[in-house]
Formats: structure tokens, sequence, C-alpha cells
């Protein structure tokens, strides 16, 4: 513990600059100056202010810039460790500079922590006869994960895993095409994602396209029936783009084969290793309990979340929030590190978030949430200040919703 931590933060989400300065302050105790992105730059003055207690103490300072300042940072004889929430791309240009890569020699002799990006998959695991609100529910689960935040998440819905001999495989594609088309249109703010979209478009042309496009946002665009071979699985899209890869063979059709090879496929062709889910009908887990288990333990996952959405696995501060250990510098995946974990377990593997089949009402962060208005205050300040009085508000706004 001890020494300067720097800490850059995310232009994607909010929450990531504050956690990650509270898991340097907390877990490794340092003092952190923290330089916000220039993207989301305008919310660092009201974190600054939620924060007060530790900047007017002198723990935690916000600074602001672009690269210059950025490089400026990472090289002060100060600054004893960074935390970096963004790409390889960005990680690499810190830890090795000009130098090659494979010749081992870094251009900064420092700690370097990572929560980088990943194409993160979700396994549709087939068997259990879905019923259609079963196949409604999980399209949404997955739209959710793809149109939340205009697809500029880290833990972006990228690649849907099912089997091609699934017999139920149309009916979720029928979901998912009417969830797409469901879903509220979202602007591209990020820089570099509108000529990401592009390059989608060039390698998948025919991919079909779903929502109103009058305004100025694009529509979202899913391309179903990819083989292994042909998905994009090493660029992360970070935009409003969806894959299906429908893996085949008769015996992937139940899940105790499914299962296994969905896992290596996942492991072995998708970039990263940050965040994933898994659909699993609940008939299916109380007959194949053991290869739902081994699934779980098989997936080089961060975060593996089952049957939610993996945006879940970051808001849930208890569970460790990084990439699969091992990544070595030359080959940095989706890091190094594990944030959050506010039970500070030691060395953790990854994070397991299990929910129920189906939740009623429908979750507040969901964009089909017709109440997330109503439901969004008391919802904060229930997690500020738990208590039933408080969960009285909360429950009512979510069930007139």
């Amino acid at each position: 513990g001890g020494g300067v931590a720097l800490v850059l933060g995310a232009g994607n989400q909010a929450p990531v600059a504050p956690l990650d300065v509270l898991h340097k302050l907390v877990a490794e105790d340092t003092v952190v100056i923290c330089k916000m992105n220039p993207v989301n730059e305008y919310v660092g003055p009201y974190l600054s202010r939620a924060l007060s207690p530790l900047v007017e103490a002198g723990y935690v300072e916000f600074v602001y810039g672009g690269g210059a300042e950025g490089a400026f940072l990472t090289t002060h004889p100060l600054v004893t460790s960074i935390l970096l929430t963004g790409s390889a791309a960005t990680y690499d240009a810190i830890v090795w500079g000009k130098n090659d890569k494979t010749m081992g020699k870094k251009a900064l002799d420092k700690p370097v922590d990572g929560e980088l990006g990943c194409i993160t998959p979700y396994i549709i695991t087939p068997g259990g006869e879905w019923s259609a609100a079963d196949l409604d529910y999980h399209a949404e689960q997955v739209v959710t994960g793809l149109v939340h935040n205009a697809g500029h998440n880290c833990l972006a819905a990228e690649v849907v895993v099912t089997a091609a001999e699934w017999p139920q495989r149309q009916a979720f594609l029928d979901a998912l095409r009417r969830k797409l088309g469901q879903a509220p249109p979202r602007v591209p703010y990020y820089p570099g994602s509108d000529a990401k979209a592009a390059s989608f478009c060039r390698r998948f042309p025919d991919a079909e396209t779903f929502g109103d496009t009058s305004g100025a946002a694009p529509p979202w665009r899913l391309k179903t029936g990819l083989t292994p071979d042909q998905v994009e699985g090493r660029t992360e899209n970070w935009c409003g783009v969806l894959q299906e890869v429908a893996l085949p063979g008769a015996d992937l059709a139940e899940a105790p084969a499914f299962l296994p090879t969905a896992t290596a496929f996942a492991n072995d062709r998708l970039d990263g290793n940050l965040s994933c889910t898994l659909l699993v009908h609940p008939r299916v887990e109380a007959v194949h309990p053991q290869a739902v288990q081994d699934a779980i333990a098989a997936l080089r996952y961060g975060s593996v979340c089952v049957n939610v959405s993996a945006i879940m696995g970051f808001c849930i501060t208890r569970l460790p929030w990084g990439a699969f250990p091992g990544n070595p510098p030359e080959d940095i995946q989706s890091g190094n590190c594990a944030t959050h974990n506010t039970m500070l377990v030691d060395y953790p593997q990854k994070g397991v978030l299990k929910a129920p089949w189906i939740v009623k009402p429908a979750p507040f962060w969901s964009p089909f949430c017709r109440a997330g208005d109503k439901v969004a205050g008391p919802a904060l300040k229930m997690m500020a200040y738990p208590s039933v009085i408080n969960m009285t508000p909360l429950a009512i706004a979510a069930l007139l919703g």
C-alpha cells in the first residue's frame, strides 16, 4: 500500500471512475489523482462533490485534459501505480510506448492495471421447452445488453451463441427481432463508434436493420446464421450491432453436448475475457446440474452472469470486476486486475451472478421498463439508505410500472 495512484477514468460510464478511485483508496491504501476522460469530463465536478470529504482531506483529486496531460501524469515520478479503464490499445501505449512488445522491454517501469474491452457472448443453452413468455423475456435481456448506452460498454452484448439444430432457435431469433424493433433509438456519441459500425456493415452488408431511423440514431443491426469461422471475434464493435453464431451439429441440440462446445468457442474464438452471460432453462439445470456447473467453472471470464444481462456483473459491486486472471502484458486482452470486490476477497478468479429464470416486474435497468423514470429516484434512495420504509415507495413504483 501507500503511494500516489493515477486513475484514468473511463469515457463511457460515470460510475467507473469513482469505483476505481474507491478501489485504490480502500483496497490498495493509496491516495488518488483521477484524470477524467475528455468524453465525459463534464461529470467530474459532480464526482468531486460526491466524494468531497475525501477531496477536502487531500486523499483524492480530479483533474482534466487529453493525451498530453495523460502522458505527463503516467510518467510523473510521484505516480507509483496506474489503474486504467479503457482499451487494450491505450494500455499498450502506456506500458510499451513505441517499443516492440515481443522484445519484452517496457516503456514504463511501474504497475499498470487495466480493465479493458471484451467481445461479450450471450450463450443460449438449448432445451427446456421455452414458452412464448420465456423467449420474449430473454430476447429482451440480450437486447438490453446491446442497446444500453448505445452499445458503448465493454460488457455490451456482441455475439449470441446458439445451437444450429435447437428446435426453438428460429423462435428465439424472431423474438430477438421483435425486441430490436421495439428498442428505443440511441444516438452514438463515443468517438470512433461510427467507423466501427461502418466496418461491421462492410463485413456483413446483408445484416438486418431494426428501429426508427427517422432521427439521428442509426438502426440496430443483426447478422444471424454465422458459422464459427464467419463470426467477427477479434474486434470489439462498441456500437449497436449484434452477431449470432449457430454452432453446427445435431448433438448440440442437447445441453450436455452444447455447453462444453459453446464454452470452448467463447474461450478460444472471441477476444477478451471480461464478461459473459449464460442463459439456462431451469428444467435443463435440474436435469443436467453438473453440465451447467462445469460450464460456469470452465468459462474463462472474470464475470459470469447466469440468466441475467452481463450489465449486472458490473453493477453488483460485491463481485469482483475485471478480466479472468492470467493475461500477460504482451497480450493483455481484457486486462489484469479485479476492482469492485467490496468484500475484499483475496485473489478472486471470477464473479458468478445467478438470477431467477424470469424476474417480475421488469428490471428498471431495462430499456423496456415503462417506469424507469419513476423508479430511479426511490431506487437510489433505497441503495443509499436501505430500509423497509425506503423499499416501500420503490416497490410501489416498480409494480405500477
